[in-house]
């Protein structure tokens, strides 16, 4: 089990803790010790309510899906720009800027592979809604490997893996019960 008074704050290695899992790197569309754990999950979030509660066509929705991840980017690395500054009264250089873009990648990488079934749907391949509920499912088997990734990473316990894993997944499970009733 993790030690929780070592190195408080330290990073940890995600690449590491997915390096034995073929599924768990691909479910974690390439977010890196670059990027920010917290910001992927945020983003698998984001793109399965999108996927849930949009209207329109495949490209109507696949356009909305990629779109709002980018804008979330912008914000969120906007916001943890103007973080800075405020808490800490840092001057805004490019360095901090890019920084922050980068930290906050993982939430456009988030959207890509659960927005990829509409391409096959605008293609004309699979249909619509089936193309809905692949991404919504990669969105959720996304959310229960940052679970198990995270987990591996802070060295959690079997207990506290278990428990990182379920939260994951009942967010994702309260995203289903959302398209129930709104479909």
């Amino acid at each position: 089990m993790h030690d929780p008074d070592s190195m408080p704050g330290a990073p940890l290695d995600l690449d590491d803790a997915a390096k034995d899992s073929v599924l768990l790197r691909w479910a974690l569309t390439g977010a890196s010790q670059d990027g920010d754990a917290a910001s992927a999950v945020y983003g698998t979030i984001l793109a399965a309510s999108i996927l849930i509660a949009s209207a329109g066509g495949a490209g109507t929705v696949f356009l909305t899906v990629i779109g709002t991840g980018i804008v979330f980017w912008l914000a969120h690395a906007h916001v943890a720009v103007m973080r800075r500054v405020v808490r800490h009264g840092e001057h805004i250089d490019a360095h901090k800027i890019r920084k922050a873009l980068t930290e906050e990648w993982p939430l456009v990488q988030a959207s890509l592979s659960p927005a990829a079934p509409l391409i096959l749907a605008m293609l004309g391949i699979i249909g619509e809604t089936l193309a809905t509920d692949i991404g919504i499912l990669i969105c959720f088997v996304g959310l229960v490997a940052w679970g198990i990734v995270v987990a591996r990473a802070a060295q959690l316990s079997r207990r506290h893996t278990a428990l990182a894993v379920g939260i994951n997944v009942s967010l994702g499970l309260l995203l289903v019960v959302l398209k129930v009733i709104l479909h």
